[in-house]
């Protein structure tokens, strides 16, 4: 919501700086997203009179004058001979840009002495002004002109002014307005607010009535309870006044011409969009009345809205037609078909109520935002109707004449009654933790507009204005309170701890315990979007859920993975030059199982690039391979407790990965890990192999042991002994280990793979292995002849049990 300093001033009487207001309003709960001061036409020009005139000592067609500007006295000299004493000019003041042609430099006013004698400005001519092309003399002004007031406003032109850009929340419709804000200032100050008048419109009684003119027939009223219609005749179309044009485009809104321009400016002042409709560009019923019908669109129908743009239509979509033919999309923009012409000369004003989901959910499915969508999908007000049709009709009437016909039609389903809230002020003081008196509380209240129903010494009773739809219950009221008192006047008290209780405290300490292993193994953590794209999701899962109203068609499912996401982020973060990148994800994911979707909280890794950075002394840089995937996962899930980790080898690939395994201990399957299908790879712009794992963290923290043991570091020295056999091509390195555990070997410490050997001259189905067996006593040194009874033992278990040949 823009608006700007002046235009707000018009409502409200205030006197705070512009920064001040921005503070005020933040506090208020409306974030100042942006505030631009604006300089006004004729900058530092004033309106000036000449009291005293006299010969210049030293300059024969100069002139030395004693000028009032409204401050005081200044010296100018000036070389025009069109004025005399008493006469009122336009004064440029020391630092005043003057107007110059497009290109030049500007040409600043300075004060100094021409021919001897100082001068504090310059009087103007109509030339310099860039106003006339007459350059003879000064300009001279009105005698009634008030001295000291700036040129731009003794002219009607734009003041200096501060245009402030609000951050609203969806709650507060009311705020999308002009007087919506000045409310809120009129509440602080304690300052009326001014409303536009609109009490006495003159209305024509010799033409038809608008009843005689127009009909209205809300065809679903669920989606339309109301809507009313004006009629002015004789209008004419053309340019709007330069205070209608400035106000528009000052925030950002393109005149037209003076008849929609006012549709416009009232739906800033007011918060209700309008829409203006040439009569007699619709169509007549048998009555023959101009003929509203407020309907469903047919399926498949096609409507040209006034952006030139075709829109194909389904029945989920509100319209407002004639007989004929659709004439506009509800709530969200007029059609071609009768927009507002040159040649238009009577005017049906538009007023109605759309229910905000209908606009949402066509404007969304139509990816066609507006001005007018953005109010009423957050809720209008029902009530405004006819006052925000009556404001249209009196500033029509001012800028483009005519005569308004009498009365207005006005289609209404239901009338419903606000509901009434109660406010405990014992409950107030619980909650803010200050004693703020009933009466204080009462008096805010009633500065909102909320009607009060009764009133005790406990507490009052309330009945919400219809513009405030946000109130409903009584911890509303306490906030309303709590804005106007002011939060910045509710002291602070000392944090007091307490022992957390819940399960969930559990899991934020596993969570930031995760995401401490992964940073301190050098990943950068990631955060994606819970909704992707039906595409994305597919990558990972045929099943997945969609939404009914998605916010775009790049964001209408609930992510059933992490990786869709997390690719996104890696082309994101490889379009940007990075040589090597190591991320990683933790969040939640709502995967199909058996039907229906379940909530998982997952963690996503992916390597791609680079491992480490470009050396001088290296080749070649180091890329990220499979093995350093399986490393980070594998330390990731020693250190969580979770040990006997396997990886099942899938024998096909699949729709994601080249090669990939699953992650399993025991029969549970905690994720999967693989290296990306070069295809997939190149389309999300990886220029090098990259690898991804998916972990259920919910699986994980369900097998992870709360506790980690530790032991002291062994004091006896240890004995190794090295085995080399021949095994076949498909024996595992798990299948060795489980070898080694069936001989039961005392004093056996650790078992490590070392070397792995391939030759034509071994047999292509035969590879040769090495391992490393570290044997130790724990509590005196372990002698010879024990450990290699202990060897001997492992070495018959392989030659058993794997049919190994010892080298």
């Amino acid at each position: 919501m823009k608006l700007t300093l002046n235009w707000l001033k018009d409502y409200v009487d205030f006197d705070w700086s512009p920064e001040e207001l921005a503070e005020r309003l933040t506090m208020l709960g409306l974030e100042v997203e942006g505030m631009e001061k604006t300089s006004g036409a004729f900058e530092n020009i004033v309106v000036a009179q000449v009291i005293k005139k006299e010969q210049h000592p030293d300059a024969d067609r100069l002139s030395l004058c004693q000028v009032n500007d409204g401050t005081g006295e200044r010296q100018i000299v000036c070389g025009a001979t069109n004025f005399v004493e008493g006469s009122k000019v336009a004064l440029a003041l020391p630092g005043c840009e003057m107007p110059t042609a497009p290109g030049e430099k500007p040409f600043v006013i300075k004060p100094g002495k021409i021919r001897g004698v100082k001068s504090e400005g310059m009087m103007c001519s109509g030339k310099e002004l860039g106003l006339t092309a007459d350059s003879d003399g000064l300009m001279l002004l009105p005698e009634d002109a008030k001295v000291g007031q700036p040129f731009g406003e003794h002219l009607g032109r734009a003041k200096s002014d501060v245009i402030y850009d609000l951050e609203t929340t969806p709650n507060r419709p009311d705020w999308n307005s002009v007087i919506g804000i000045a409310r809120e200032i009129s509440v602080l100050t304690g300052n009326p607010l001014r409303k536009p008048d609109t009490g006495s419109l003159s209305e024509a009684t010799d033409t038809p009535s608008a009843e005689d003119t127009v009909s209205v027939s809300l065809k679903s009223e669920v989606l339309c309870p109301r809507y009313t219609a004006r009629v002015i005749r004789g209008v004419k179309v053309g340019p709007s006044p330069d205070w209608l044009r400035e106000r528009l485009e000052a925030v950002g809104i393109r005149s037209i011409s003076n008849v929609v321009d006012v549709t416009n400016f009232v739906m800033l002042e007011m918060g209700h969009p309008l829409h203006a409709f040439d009569l007699h560009l619709l169509s007549r019923n048998a009555e023959g009345k101009s003929s509203i019908l407020v309907r469903t669109a047919e399926d498949g129908e096609v409507f040209t809205t006034l952006d030139e743009q075709e829109r194909k239509l389904d029945t989920g979509n509100l319209v407002i037609a004639d007989e004929e033919k659709a004439v506009a999309l509800a709530g969200v923009m007029g059609g071609l078909n009768t927009e507002i012409n040159d040649n238009t000369k009577d005017v049906l004003i538009e007023s109605a109520y759309f229910e905000p989901r209908s606009i949402r959910a066509t404007s969304k499915k139509l990816g066609l935002s507006t001005d007018s969508s953005y109010r009423f999908e957050r809720g209008a007000d029902v009530e405004i109707c006819d006052e925000a049709s009556r404001r249209a009709a009196q500033l029509i009437l001012e800028t483009a004449g005519g005569s308004l016909a009498a009365g207005a039609v006005d289609a209404r389903s239901i009338i419903v009654e606000p509901a009434t809230i109660t406010l405990r002020f014992a409950r107030t003081r619980e909650i803010l933790g200050i004693e703020i008196p009933p009466a204080d509380q009462v008096e805010t209240l009633k500065r909102l507009e909320l009607r009060i129903v009764s009133q005790d010494e406990n507490s009052v009773t309330v009945q919400p204005a219809s513009f405030r739809v946000d109130l409903k219950g009584e911890i509303d009221l306490i906030e309303e309170v709590c804005r106007i008192y002011g939060v910045d006047r509710i002291p602070s008290t000392p944090p007091r701890g307490a022992f957390g209780i819940n399960d969930h405290d559990t899991i934020h300490d596993r969570l930031a315990e995760v995401r401490q292993l992964l940073i301190g193994m050098g990943l950068f953590e990631a955060q994606g979007q819970t909704l992707v794209s039906e595409k994305a999701a597919r990558l990972a899962a045929e099943d997945h859920l969609p939404l009914v109203n998605p916010l775009s068609q790049d964001m209408n499912v609930v992510r059933p993975s992490l990786i869709p996401g997390l690719l996104d982020i890696l082309r994101h973060n490889a379009n940007r030059s990075l040589p090597g990148i190591a991320l990683f994800e933790i969040g939640r994911t709502f995967p199909i199982v058996e039907g229906a979707a379940v909530e998982d909280r997952k963690l996503a890794i992916a390597l791609t690039g680079e491992r480490t950075p470009e050396y001088w002394a290296e080749k070649a840089p180091v890329v990220f391979d499979m093995m350093d995937l399986i490393g980070v996962v594998e330390t990731l899930l020693e250190r969580m407790g979770v040990r006997g980790i396997q990886f099942r080898r899938h024998n096909a690939p699949t729709q994601l990965f080249a090669e990939s395994a699953s992650m399993l201990l025991g029969k549970k399957e905690l994720g999967v890990l693989g290296q990306l299908m070069p295809p997939l790879a190149w389309d999300y712009d990886l220029k090098k192999p990259a690898f991804m794992a998916e972990v259920s963290l919910t699986a994980l923290f369900s097998l992870a042991r709360a506790k980690t043991s530790y032991e002291t570091l062994p004091e006896q020295p240890s004995i190794r002994r090295d085995v080399a056999m021949l095994v076949d091509e498909d024996v595992s390195h798990f299948d060795v280990e489980k070898a080694v555990r069936r001989a039961k070997a005392d004093f056996l410490e650790s078992v490590e793979l070392f070397d792995i050997y391939r030759s034509e001259d071994l047999g292509m189905d035969k590879k040769s292995v090495a391992y490393a067996l570290t044997y130790r006593h724990p509590e005196r040194t372990l002698k010879d002849k024990e450990a290699d009874k202990s060897h001997a033992r492992i070495v018959a278990s392989l030659e058993n049990n794997l049919g190994a040949q010892i080298r």
